[in-house]
């Protein structure tokens, strides 16, 4: 892989470049000061220092805020006191090995509860893909619950809101989006919506709702959003700088 550098606060940091079947050049800046730039085949490494160069503010801001950057979240062990969110807030995990529990089949069990500022898990059986498994469930579940009174609540405070009907409102796992919407009037929200605070998951479900009418992000789409909910661009924004803490 082919590197250029960036000056960083008098270090050089090394930057990949990538380079694909396409026509512009974007840049991605991740956590441990890790800069990539994608470019179309062929583009030579000096038009690439010059884009660093003309975006090296932007690039400086991301590389300060991951400062602050928790790698807690970025592997998962299942085990106690490592933190999990729901409903916006901190738990740590924990594990209680209940070693009396007995059943002919041997089968596994757990029971999952939110204590002061814990997430307990009680469980006959601590093998950590079956607490990861028990988590998606329990999160999932709450994920349902919480989207279907948030839907009533955005119901009674929105007459915009009110008036956009989805065929169909589902919860399931998915990676790397908290919502969509396909041309069937069907909306997918994420499993994990339960981890966000209730400004998030608001924002969350007006947005595929609004796909309903507008399946798009044109200016339009956007201006129907914050009739709904004011203050989506605080929201956006906190949802990127905090995304990455909300994994299981």
């Amino acid at each position: 892989m082919d590197k250029i550098s960036f000056n960083y606060e008098g270090r050089e940091l090394a930057v990949d470049i990538i380079y694909r079947k396409r026509k512009n050049i974007s840049l991605k800046v991740s956590p441990k000061e890790n800069i990539q730039i994608i470019a179309p085949n062929k583009v030579s490494k000096d038009l690439l220092k010059k884009v660093l160069k003309d975006n090296s503010n932007w690039i400086l801001s991301k590389l300060n805020k991951f400062k602050t950057f928790d790698d807690n979240f970025l592997k998962r062990d299942y085990v106690d006191d490592e933190i999990y969110y729901y409903m916006g807030k901190q738990y740590r995990l924990k594990i209680l090995k209940d070693m009396n529990f007995q059943n002919k089949n041997n089968k596994s069990y757990n029971y999952i509860e939110i204590k002061g500022n814990n997430l307990e898990i009680r469980t006959n059986n601590w093998e950590k893909d079956y607490i990861k498994d028990s988590l998606k469930k329990w999160y999932k579940l709450r994920s349902e619950e919480i989207i279907m009174d948030r839907i009533d609540f955005l119901r009674k405070e929105s007459e915009d809101f009110r008036s956009i009907e989805p065929s169909l409102v589902k919860v399931k796992e998915q990676k790397k989006i908290w919502g969509s919407c396909n041309t069937s009037k069907t909306i997918y929200i994420n499993s994990k919506i339960s981890m966000l605070p209730l400004d998030a998951i608001d924002y969350i479900i007006a947005h595929e709702f609004c796909h309903i009418i507008y399946m798009n992000h044109s200016k339009d789409f956007y201006a129907l959003v914050q009739k709904i909910i004011p203050n989506y661009k605080e929201i956006v924004s906190w949802l990127k700088e905090n995304n990455y803490k909300f994994v299981l």
